[in-house]
Parts: structure tokens; C-alpha cells; sequence
């Protein structure tokens, strides 16, 4: 593994605050989201958990407030998510000198080469949150699974597309009751005419039956009037699921 990719680690793990995501506990309300996608060679998994726990409990014990989700896909490729939220642009810099962290900083440097061993590739993503069409994140503890509903707008349809989500699916979120509805636009590491939305769920049992969404928004017929609407706005959209993966994150206490 690269110097560069060691370095490109520690600023994505050491000083983290995927989430997928996702739609994490985090502290105040969120205006950045910062995801690190990594693919972990197929011989090393059991090395990068134990590896990522022992950096979790090291974090907390030295009482971080840079806080972090790790979460594992369930469906599609194999891949691991870390998610971590920012206010701006500012604390991503403030980030890399936690004055937390200083007393742990070698054994950091050294879990942060065990993990790096482990892993084949890498990419971040960052996203700014739709503030006026998610729920709030503050004190949303994660549930067990993210559904993620990655979406391409067309250019054109670019506010029209944001414009019928804050009307339709907002309110019927609402509605429904669900724990976590977030939403962001791609900001850096994908194209700028990209969303994705991150809905909570407990039990895969939970997907049985009619969603919450097309309920509360009157059933399936007035779902499909939506749909309708929507279609011709969008180039295309892929839904992934993750599992939380609890010892290898580090949240505010009680989450």
C-alpha cells in the first residue's frame, strides 16, 4: 500500500466525525457529509473489523469528539462505508489536529497501517444535506440497516427534481413516522447532478408489506401519480443496503 493511500486513511479515519450515512448520530445539525468507500482485499476482512474496532475503542477512550459510523454492504458489491458529518468546510481542517488524539497517536499511526494493509481500493464522496427536505439528524441514533436510493437528475430538471421531493416525499415521510429520512447532493467525488437518499430500517421484516412512503402518501396509486412526475426528471437511480456495523464506530455517548 502507498504512502499515499496511508495518508489518505488517516485523514479519512483518524480524524473522522455513512453514515451511508448514513443519517448517523451526530452532534448539532449537520450541513456536510463525508463517505469513504473502501473495498477490502478478500483474505484481509477479518483484519480490517478487528483492526477498525481496536481504532474505534481507542478513539473513545481517548474521549474524540470526532466522531464515526462504519457500516458494510449487504447487497451489491462488497464494500465498506464510513460516515462522518461536518457543519462546514472549516472543521474538516480542524479535524486533522484533535488534541484528544495526541496521546494516541502512535498507537493510532500503527492501527491506521494495519487497516491499510488490509485494504484494496478507496474513494470519498462528499455531500452537502437538502436541509429543506430531510428529516433532522440530531440525536438519531443509527438503526440496524441504511437503505440507500442513489438518484441521477437530469441538468435541466435539476430544481424541478428538488422542487417535487420537498413537496411529495418530505411530507410523506413525515407522515409515515420514519426514524431517519435524509437526502444530499454530491458535492465532490461524483456528478454534481447526484442524490442520495438514506431511510432507516430495523429487521428486514420491516420491508414486508406496502412502504411507509406509498401509505402515507395514499397508496399505490398515488405513488405511481408521483412516479409519473418524477421519471422523466431522472437518468437513472440504484437503491444498496448496509449493515451498521456498532464496534467498529465511534458516536457521541448514549447514542
Amino acid at each position: 500500500m502507498s504512502n499515499i493511500n496511508r495518508r489518505r486513511w488517516a485523514g479519512i479515519v483518524l480524524f473522522s466525525a455513512f453514515t451511508v450515512g448514513a443519517a448517523m448520530a451526530q452532534p448539532a445539525q449537520p450541513k456536510i457529509r463525508r463517505v469513504s468507500f473502501y473495498t477490502v482485499k478478500a483474505d484481509r476482512v477479518g483484519d480490517f473489523l478487528a483492526a477498525t474496532k481496536e481504532f474505534a475503542e481507542a478513539a473513545k477512550k481517548a474521549g474524540s469528539d470526532r466522531h464515526f459510523t462504519l457500516w458494510s454492504s449487504v447487497t451489491g458489491s462488497r464494500e465498506y462505508a464510513q460516515v462522518r458529518y461536518y457543519n462546514n468546510y472549516a472543521e474538516m481542517d480542524a479535524a486533522q489536529n484533535d488534541p484528544k488524539l495526541k496521546d494516541v497517536a502512535g498507537q493510532m499511526s500503527a492501527l491506521t497501517s494495519r487497516i491499510m494493509a488490509s485494504v484494496e481500493s478507496s474513494r470519498v464522496e462528499i455531500s452537502s444535506i437538502e436541509e429543506d427536505s430531510s428529516l433532522p439528524l440530531t440525536g438519531v441514533a443509527p438503526q440496524t440497516y441504511a437503505r440507500v436510493l442513489r438518484t441521477w437528475v437530469r441538468p435541466e430538471q435539476f430544481e424541478n427534481y428538488r422542487a417535487l421531493i420537498k413537496a411529495e416525499i418530505l411530507p410523506a415521510a413525515k407522515k409515515a413516522g420514519l426514524k431517519i429520512y435524509s437526502r444530499a447532493r454530491v458535492r465532490m467525488g461524483g456528478s454534481l447532478y447526484e442524490f442520495s437518499s438514506v431511510t432507516g430500517f430495523d429487521k428486514w421484516a420491516d420491508l414486508d408489506g406496502e412502504s411507509p412512503i406509498v401509505k402515507a402518501m395514499g397508496g399505490q396509486a398515488a405513488y405511481n401519480k408521483f412516479l409519473a412526475k418524477q421519471t422523466p426528471m431522472i437518468v437513472r437511480s440504484e437503491v444498496q443496503v448496509y449493515r451498521f456495523l456498532k464496534d467498529q464506530s465511534h458516536m457521541p455517548s448514549g447514542s
